[in-house]
């Protein structure tokens, strides 16, 4: 399998609640031009049953994220088969890049969808799931979640607690600002 054309875009608006980043496009991804567009990905399903979605929502409409004040984004833009086909110099190098758009948007969580994403932004050995206890970015909440994949070994019910994780701390969020 050879990489896939064009990057995706960035669905992103100011003031967000969250945004996802991944790590890259898988190859349906790239060939359809949506993240989270893999068969077996569950992203969509996760986001609905965490209640952080009305609705599931299939990966064409993907653009409707900013109604529900999500985001989505991924270190590297090339699509792969696999994030293992990235080098880890090409996944360092959208840290810089992530920072920008953080400091453009200025989500209030930053919800990585898998470890490995965080480690190669924050270029650190080890994290814990869910809520980090530093920002990378100066101010979002840092959320670390499984992944969303299909290929990822974890239960649905352990990959849906930390995604109610995130609504969580978006209901909090909200709550302290009343």
């Amino acid at each position: 399998m050879t990489d896939s054309e064009g990057p995706i875009p960035d669905i992103i608006a100011p003031g967000l609640n969250v945004l996802f980043v991944g790590f890259n496009p898988g190859t349906r991804s790239g060939q359809l031009g949506h993240n989270y567009a893999g068969r077996g990905n569950q992203f969509w399903k996760l986001l609905a049953e965490a209640g952080l979605t009305p609705r599931l929502l299939r990966p064409e409409e993907d653009r409707l994220l900013p109604e529900f004040g999500l985001g989505s984004t991924n270190l590297v833009a090339r699509a792969t088969p696999s994030a293992a086909d990235l080098s880890r110099a090409e996944l360092r190098g959208g840290a810089p890049r992530l920072r920008a758009l953080v400091a453009e948007v200025r989500p209030r969580v930053i919800a990585y969808t898998g470890k490995g994403v965080y480690l190669a932004a924050a270029d650190r050995d080890r994290a814990e799931w869910g809520v980090q206890p530093d920002s990378l970015f100066d101010g979002p909440v840092d959320v670390v979640l499984p992944s969303p994949s299909g290929l990822a070994r974890l239960p649905f019910a352990e990959k849906l607690r930390w995604f109610c994780e995130v609504k969580r701390v978006i209901d909090a969020e909200v709550d302290t600002r009343r």
